[in-house]
């Protein structure tokens, strides 16, 4: 998805890249920290959890660049077009990756049948469930944007500036900064009836590409520093104090600190603008973004799970590059995957 039907946008571009780099780095401390926490320090680990929370922004930036280009009224998108080119593209998407997680569970696992009844029945079930590879929530997730789609573009159309600002305000601290009360186990019973920090998200990405609410570089890098330094401060607090609650925010894409670094570096790179040499570079990296996400965890689970590569024995440099070569490889396979009929329109 690009811009306007014929417009393409190099931050939409650099922002999708940057995402899914961040992406495969979390997952790579996170797989690392999950598979070798018994082998390192309690400091290790902590510095290990704070680098995932730090890259927390990474999925609701994915968000935030949907809305800013499916929600602008100068599109053309009816319903026709959502149900047979969005949805259907990540339903079809969704079905074969839990089916190929599935398969590869089956051949990795010699607990779990192989056979093809069995990967088809149990695909099925996982599909409707959810009970696949968790990083696959993101996909239900869009299906549900895409089916409200109709809707968001009506509000976003119609509604005034000051309106929009202070619907966002409301989603902020509703969505959000409410969610600060966990720390001393308290639970705000004010709520909207918006049952997750997607929509904001969603809205905020509009938000700030239309200038529904503008912000500038500088005030974009004031939010993501200020939304870093209180992770910093809250995961310092949370290893001085083992508060479960803090736990939980930093963990969750609710979190004003998510949202700060969100949107801080969405307003910084929204605007930028690229060469052709460049642009095309990025174009091109761009398409393979999707595919990354589906791709990279299968990845990981050969290296650090069935491999037993400890990349806290190797040393910290181990990390860099091994974030680096997962990226570039899921980038590979996913450009190759896209030469095969019918695979482009996947991923």
């Amino acid at each position: 998805m690009s811009g306007k039907e014929t417009t393409w946008s190099a931050g939409a571009s650099r922002l999708r890249i940057l995402a899914s780099l961040a992406i495969v780095a979390l997952h790579t401390m996170n797989v690392s920290e999950i598979l070798y926490r018994d082998r390192i320090s309690e400091k290790a680990d902590w510095l290990s959890l704070l680098i995932v929370y730090l890259l927390m922004w990474a999925v609701p930036v994915f968000v935030m660049v949907s809305g800013a280009l499916l929600l602008d009224p100068e599109r053309e998108i009816g319903i026709p077009k959502i149900f047979g080119r969005y949805v259907l593209r990540v339903f079809l998407a969704l079905l074969l990756f839990v089916l190929l997680y599935r398969t590869f569970d089956g051949l990795m696992d010699p607990e779990k049948d192989a056979g093809p009844a069995a990967i088809f029945s149990d695909g099925f079930r996982l599909l409707f469930t959810g009970g696949s590879w968790s990083h696959l929530w993101y996909l239900y997730l869009l299906i549900g944007l895409y089916l409200l789609l109709p809707a968001y573009r009506a509000v976003a159309k119609h509604c005034e500036k000051p309106v929009f600002v202070y619907l966002m305000a409301v989603g902020f601290v509703f969505l959000s900064l409410l969610t600060l009360t966990g720390i001393w186990d308290v639970t705000s019973a004010f709520h909207i009836q918006i049952p997750a920090v997607y929509t904001l998200y969603f809205f905020l990405g509009y938000g700030i590409a239309s200038e529904k609410f503008k912000l500038g570089r500088g005030a974009g890098f004031l939010l993501f520093l200020a939304g870093v330094l209180l992770t910093v401060f809250l995961s310092a607090a949370q290893f001085a104090t083992k508060n479960k609650g803090m736990t939980e925010i930093l963990s969750s894409y609710s979190s004003p600190a998510v949202v700060l670094q969100s949107a801080g570096l969405f307003a910084l790179l929204w605007p930028s603008k690229a060469k052709e040499k460049e642009g095309k570079f990025l174009r091109s990296l761009d398409a393979t973004t999707f595919g990354i996400y589906l791709v990279h965890l299968i990845l990981l689970r050969l290296v650090l799970r069935y491999a037993g590569f400890d990349p806290y024995a190797a040393g910290a440099w181990s990390f860099a590059v091994l974030i680096v070569l997962c990226f570039a490889a899921s980038a590979l396979i996913t450009a190759i995957l896209r030469l095969i009929p019918g695979m482009k329109r996947i991923l």
